[in-house]
C-alpha cells in the first residue's frame, strides 16, 4: 500500500501516467545504483563520470559547477575515480596553470556498453510511434524537464 497522497492534484483515478512516472524514476534510481556498483563508484562519482562522458576532458571547476558539488567534494571524487582508473588529471593545454580531468576511454566504453541498450530501447519504442505520438511524448518530456528545472531553481534560491 502506497503512502503517497491520493488527492486529485497528485493523481487522477484511472490515470496511469503519474504511477508510471514514479516507477520509471525508481527504476532509474535502481539502475544508477547498480551501474555505480559495477563501475565501483558512488552516486557523486557516477555523476562526475556522466559529465565527462558527455563533455570530454574538463577543468575541475567546470565539473564541480555542472555536477553541483563543492571543490572539496569534487577533489575527493576525483581521487576515488583516479584510484579505480576511470580518470586522470593532466596539465590543461589551454592554460598551463591549471589541470583538466580526462576520462579513461576504456571506462567510458564500459559505461556506454551498459547505458547504450537503454538508449537503443527508447529509440526503438519511438520508432514504432507515428509523428503525432512522438510529438506528444516530446512535449510531455519537455514539460517535465521544465518543471524539474523550475523546482531546482526554487530550491537553489532557498
Amino acid at each position: 500500500m502506497s503512502n503517497l497522497p491520493k488527492d486529485k492534484e497528485f493523481s487522477e483515478p484511472g490515470d496511469s501516467a503519474p504511477e508510471l512516472m514514479r516507477r520509471l524514476f525508481r527504476a532509474n534510481q535502481e539502475y544508477s545504483r547498480i551501474l555505480g556498483e559495477q563501475l565501483e563508484v558512488n552516486p557523486t562519482d557516477l555523476r562526475v563520470m556522466e559529465f565527462l562522458m558527455e563533455n570530454g576532458p574538463a577543468t575541475p571547476g567546470s565539473i564541480a559547477t555542472a555536477v553541483g558539488v563543492t571543490a572539496g567534494a569534487l577533489t575527493q571524487s576525483l581521487d576515488r575515480l583516479e584510484k579505480v582508473g576511470h580518470t586522470r588529471r593532466e596539465q590543461n593545454p589551454s592554460d598551463r596553470r591549471s589541470i583538466r580531468v580526462v576520462p579513461n576511454p576504456k571506462s567510458v566504453e564500459r559505461a556506454w556498453a551498459e547505458i547504450r541498450p537503454l538508449i537503443q530501447a527508447s529509440a526503438q519504442v519511438l520508432e514504432t510511434m507515428d509523428p503525432a505520438e512522438r510529438e506528444a511524448v516530446a512535449k510531455f518530456l519537455e514539460t517535465m524537464l521544465e518543471a524539474y528545472r523550475s523546482k531546482l531553481e526554487q530550491q537553489a534560491k532557498g
